[in-house]
């Protein structure tokens, strides 16, 4: 009879919100690799573990029924947000339907000349979240890395929030 090999746990399933143009299906496009660029996201997009989402679903309340029911089977939430967007229209309460989900927050656009990221991170913290947060740019693929390991790798830790 064979050893037993120990089978590594599951990433977690995870599910990318925000605005229309925070930058999610690029994200989504870097976290697994893939060189194509961004089209505009129509439906619910599933690779593994992820789920990229279109903006209309956050940005309209009408479909927010549309991200409840879809996040009811993800563990880790990940807001998305725009560095070069002055406005946080984070819903009260949405982020948190859901109580056993862990909330994860990403500046996006990061390299822009006139983007703050402190500044951007200070008002979702304003907003009320308080996950970790990390700071991206894809011009800089190594700026994604502490957050695919986040996502992707297992980790819990929030090692590498706050990161440009």
């Amino acid at each position: 009879m064979e050893p037993r090999t120990a089978i590594s746990p599951a990433p977690s399933a995870f599910m990318l919100m925000g605005a229309v143009d925070a930058g999610k299906t690029t994200l989504f496009n870097l976290l697994y690799g893939r060189a194509e660029n961004a089209r505009k996201t129509q439906a619910l997009e599933f690779e593994n573990s992820g789920i990229d989402t279109p903006g209309e679903f956050f940005s309209h309340p009408r479909l927010y029924h549309a991200l409840i029911n879809t996040s009811s089977d993800v563990d880790v939430l990940v807001y998305v947000h725009s560095c070069d967007n002055d406005e946080c229209r984070l819903p009260p309460g949405l982020l948190n339907v859901y109580g056993h989900q862990r909330l994860v927050g990403v500046i996006t656009k990061t390299d822009l000349p006139d983007c703050d990221p402190g500044h951007a991170e200070s008002m979702l913290r304003r907003a009320g979240f308080s996950g970790p947060i990390f700071r991206v740019s894809n011009r800089h693929p190594g700026s994604i890395l502490p957050l695919k390991r986040y996502l992707l790798g297992g980790e819990s830790t929030e090692e590498g929030a706050g990161s440009s």
